[in-house]
């Protein structure tokens, strides 16, 4: 039963070592995203959207304005131009307005309904906009392998986490000389997530 418990709390160990990369990356990126204002000089120099060509481009069809008829829409531009994968289309009265999201470099598209002008543009490459893209970044069927691979280790991540916090949980309660300093984290961590969520 000994050995059984070193066994486990060597794993619990190895499990926290493994999660701290991640942890890394999300505390840095969530820091990042909420103090843009302060790595503006990170950032790719303006303009921070280069464009890629200008052409001649006629709808087959009205591209409408619900919400089903702009995404398929938003498949067919993509389709025609050899683009895929996950996309956002909103109409801002005769524009129609497309960002392609990508770990290395999302593109926009804007397509002129009167003018039947579609324009290309790329972003500016920036790792601090790749920061900020990773904790952005969430969800299977995005289109592209890193997409898929980045989907599965924030799934990896926080299946792990769980499991972390559980076995900790477990540990805590089998250590009974330092049960009142657990008592005093979980009852600290609880205090602040009502006092965040009382700020929203």
């Amino acid at each position: 039963m000994k050995n059984g418990n070193l066994l486990f709390r060597r794993a619990h160990l190895y499990l926290g070592l493994l999660l701290i990369p991640w942890m890394l990356v999300y505390a840095l990126s969530a820091f990042v995203f909420n103090h843009a204002e302060h790595f503006r000089t990170y950032r790719a120099a303006d303009p921070q959207w280069l464009p890629l060509w200008e052409k001649d481009y006629a709808l087959a069809a009205d591209a409408g304005s619900d919400s089903a008829a702009l995404r398929e829409t938003g498949r067919r531009i993509l389709a025609d131009h050899g683009l895929g994968g996950a996309f956002g289309i909103r109409r801002q009265g005769e524009q129609l307005n497309l960002n392609v999201p990508d770990f290395w470099h999302p593109k926009r598209l804007t397509y002129h309904l009167a003018t039947k002008k579609l324009r290309a543009e790329e972003k500016r490459f920036a790792w601090i906009d790749v920061l900020i893209r990773l904790h952005e970044r969430t969800g299977y069927g995005q289109g592209g392998f890193l997409n898929n691979v980045w989907a599965f280790v924030v799934d990896a991540f926080c299946i792990a986490s769980l499991i972390w916090v559980t076995t900790g949980l477990y540990l805590w309660w089998k250590l009974t000389a330092t049960r009142r300093w657990g008592w005093l984290a979980i009852g600290g961590g609880f205090g602040s997530i009502l006092i965040l969520l009382g700020t929203l």
